[in-house]
């Protein structure tokens, strides 16, 4: 058995904004989940994201009788649960403890918002606020529970959404914590024995020395871990102070591709894949006595690097370049001997705007003694995509660019309905959320880090 080089390799895939995980069927979803669990993932985390629904357990016949978005939005997400469950992945659910309903957003609940507070979100300070914050989780873990799930941990995010600015809730750290130690504790009524972790995603050092300090007084020992904030475009955590007895872990966002800018994220060109970044990454947390991590999906369109980062931590492989070829051979049915060549391709995609496309399409094609697969097609549609943004990039406004410009319309449509079976897709999956290089940087307060 191979010697796993981080205990905890936690899958987040969050069902939600149209997303592959929000889209997939149940039998799809379950034969996804199984091919990343063999590659060495070994839990599994959702997020019940309600910013596009209404509160799913209000009592309205009428709307129980047409089984409306917000009741399906909550049973695949059970469902999702239930799955990874059956498979023997420990389950973890993610909370955005002050995130509410769109219907709960009324001017007696409502969060101050601004900066990184941002969402629809309720003030835990007000006691509407905070009743309704606290009747959403007894309902979700309830639901769960009675759905045969039975949680392994809850891993709370102030941020993203998330956060008060108002008087009342200041710090917000201090404010976060006290609220997720009582939600811990409905959590408990239903899932006994479940841990209390920390996501770390945008927090401040200041923040988790007021954290570790409280945590400290008033709770040691509650937190189990905490996986912290790596910025984009960096590959390590910071050397913040935790509380005493948390472990230390990452949040490892796999969405984007070896660098930040431009941009290469969330499927907006196709499959993304970080080899130099993840394996560099995975390096510095091993140096930092990280005992684990969680990895950050939106959908299959990172699918390699999901291999790279279960397999290079599960100690299946011992670099990117043997988990690329071991990759190549059993998705693209490659030969041993064509392996190295498939590694050495799909790695030159970790910088899309640096290669020459042409030159990337005629390799793909000497390569392709391959079987037919969605996780082939993805890659010689990034090709097209490439090339089409390129012929865009190079010229002004002129017929040049109308046509390269619906040239990538149609790819991407593409993509979405006949690759990834996609239907609305909402927030970070929104063209103005990720614009090409060519059609010039959004408004900073448009561009939320996500």
């Amino acid at each position: 058995m191979p010697t796993p080089r981080f205990a905890t390799r936690t899958l987040y895939a969050p069902a939600h904004f149209g997303n592959s995980y929000e889209c997939l069927g149940d039998n799809e979803f379950r034969a996804l989940l199984t091919t990343w669990r063999d590659w060495g993932f070994n839990e599994f985390a959702g997020w019940f994201d309600p910013a596009n629904c209404i509160d799913p357990w209000h009592e309205d016949p009428y709307s129980e009788q047409l089984y409306d978005f917000s009741r399906a939005q909550r049973d695949m997400n059970v469902r999702r649960f239930q799955a990874a469950q059956s498979l023997g992945l420990p389950c973890v659910s993610v909370l955005t403890p002050n995130t509410v309903f769109q219907d709960q957003c009324r001017p007696d609940t409502n969060a101050t918002k601004g900066g990184r507070i941002f969402g629809p979100l309720a003030c835990p300070s007000a006691a509407p606020g905070r009743e309704v914050i606290l009747r959403n989780h007894e309902n979700w873990f309830r639901t769960l529970a009675q759905g045969g799930v039975k949680l392994r941990a809850i891993a709370a995010c102030p941020y993203d959404f998330g956060g008060c600015a108002c008087e009342k809730c200041q710090p917000w750290i201090l404010t976060f914590a006290k609220l997720c130690h009582e939600l811990h504790t409905i959590a408990e009524r239903h899932h006994p024995g479940v841990e209390m972790r920390m996501v770390g995603w945008w927090w401040s050092a200041e923040e988790h020395e007021q954290f570790a300090d409280w945590a400290d007084t008033n709770a040691p020992g509650w937190v189990k871990s905490i996986t912290l904030h790596i910025p984009y475009s960096e590959s390590d955590v910071s050397g913040v102070r935790l509380p005493k007895g948390c472990a230390r872990q990452a949040f490892v966002h796999i969405g984007y591709a070896d660098a930040a800018e431009p941009r290469d994220l969330y499927g907006h060109l196709g499959p993304v894949i970080a080899a130099e970044r993840l394996e560099r990454t995975l390096n510095a947390l091993a140096q930092r006595d990280c005992s684990g991590w969680m990895a950050y999906s939106e959908g299959v369109f990172d699918d390699v690097n999901k291999a790279i980062v279960a397999g290079l931590s599960a100690g299946k492989v011992a670099s990117a370049d043997e988990a690329l070829q071991a990759y190549a051979q059993m998705q693209f049915g490659a030969s041993a001997e064509d392996g190295s060549a498939w590694a050495t391709w799909l790695r030159g995609c970790g910088h899309p705007y640096d290669r020459d496309t042409n030159a990337a399409q005629c390799e793909l094609q000497t390569l392709k003694s391959a079987k037919p697969t969605w996780r082939l097609r993805q890659w010689e549609l990034k090709t097209e995509l490439m090339r089409h943004h390129r012929a865009a990039a190079a010229e002004t406004d002129s017929p040049e660019r109308t046509a390269a410009r619906a040239a990538i319309d149609a790819v991407q449509e593409t993509l979405r309905r006949e690759v990834y079976a996609l239907g609305p897709q909402r927030f970070i999956f929104a063209r103005n959320f990720s614009p090409l290089v060519w059609q010039g940087a959004l408004p900073a307060e448009t561009r939320k880090e996500a």
